[in-house]
């Protein structure tokens, strides 16, 4: 008689690296575990960037993106087309050229700007210590972001930076990659913003439809020059670009502009314009005629200027501006007069000569 062991579905099972439950349960993403645990299910055969992506129904860069995340990590290596463990640690990353020619260059990339973090992070401590926080300045030259193992060991020490990078793959309706989350990191570290003012300025950039790291990064700069280190002092600034984004709109209806999403500057004089000079949509108007008048075309500095010299001057409404108008060209006029009148003859010197009296005596 013949026996037949049934384990059912566990029939069929392939081995996890203890490594990764240990280390990275509560580190990875949901994707970059989706897969590691299917490129584990088929080792040994051929597959590629593409399968994975059909397999899991992720976009190929997320695919990308996860499998660099476990070999910056240390877990796998790429070499000759073929995944294996990494032999060391150091040796974690070699052969990430074989995914694609563009994860080549960006790797290389990445590499070649990235110094000794253990030493970075060092020299930050010792900063910490010596210098009062309140005294830190930044310099003006941003420092190299923070590698993937400075990450990892960071999300582990830290629940709330583990909290920020998961936080952020939600607001962003995706897994971000390793470089945008090494910028967040370098943003919480360097720049200083604490993690619930960074996840507001990621709910903001959302909200706005500006998912991008860079401008996210340049305005968390912008912030943090600005102490803007609180949730109150975080609300307060959103509220200050919503109605200067609103102001910029009106901006535009006054003066018919095609609408578009406003610039920086649009927004910031915009607000200058509505919310702290309040002016009249017939006063902005009127700048802007002035400045295509003088100029040939619209320049928003140069309408600036004109408007800074109104709100000087305490201009409030159209009447006021008229009647100033009519007051400059009247002072023109009296100075061109006086300038246009020459006497041929200095009347005083002729008196002084005595030359006058002298004609009245004969």
């Amino acid at each position: 008689m013949e026996y037949c062991f049934d384990l059912g579905v566990w029939n069929s099972v392939f081995a996890v690296p203890a490594d990764i439950v240990d280390k990275h349960i509560k580190l990875a993403g949901a994707a970059q575990l989706k897969v590691v645990l299917w490129m584990l299910r088929h080792a040994g055969e051929n597959f590629g960037i593409n399968d994975i992506s059909k397999a899991l129904s992720m976009h190929e860069a997320d695919v990308r993106d996860s499998m660099q995340y476990w070999v910056q990590t240390g877990v796998v290596s790429f070499r000759d087309n073929i995944i294996t463990p990494a032999p060391a640690v150091n040796g974690a990353g070699d052969g990430l050229a074989d995914l694609t020619a563009e994860q080549q260059q960006a790797e290389a990339h990445e590499e070649a700007e990235q110094t000794d973090i253990v030493t970075q992070a060092g020299q930050s401590e010792r900063d910490e210590k010596t210098e009062p926080e309140e005294n830190h300045k930044r310099a003006l030259s941003r420092p190299e972001k923070p590698d993937m193992k400075y990450l990892n060991q960071r999300m582990t020490d830290d629940p709330a930076i583990a909290c920020l990078m998961h936080s952020a793959d939600d607001i962003f309706g995706r897994m971000i990659s390793n470089n945008d989350k090494q910028t967040l990191l370098l943003i919480h570290e360097y720049d200083g913003l604490p993690v619930e003012v960074i996840l507001m300025l990621l709910q903001y950039a959302s909200s706005i439809g500006k998912m991008n790291m860079r401008y996210i990064e340049k305005i968390a700069i912008k912030w943090a020059d600005d102490e803007i280190f609180t949730l109150e002092a975080a609300e307060a600034r959103i509220a200050q670009l919503t109605e200067s984004a609103t102001a910029a709109r009106r901006v535009q209806r006054i003066i018919g502009l095609e609408p578009h999403s406003p610039t920086e500057l649009e927004k910031e004089l915009a607000g200058r314009w509505v919310d702290q000079w309040c002016f009249s949509d017939e006063l902005i108007r009127a700048a802007y005629e002035s400045c295509v008048n003088a100029k040939g075309k619209y320049f928003p500095k140069y309408t600036d200027s004109i408007l800074r010299r109104w709100h000087n001057s305490g201009i409030k409404n159209i009447e006021q501006l008229e009647k100033m108008k009519t007051d400059d060209i009247n002072i023109k006029n009296k100075k061109k007069a006086e300038k246009s009148y020459k006497p041929t003859y200095d009347i005083s010197a002729y008196e002084q000569t005595g030359m006058l009296g002298e004609e009245w005596d004969d």
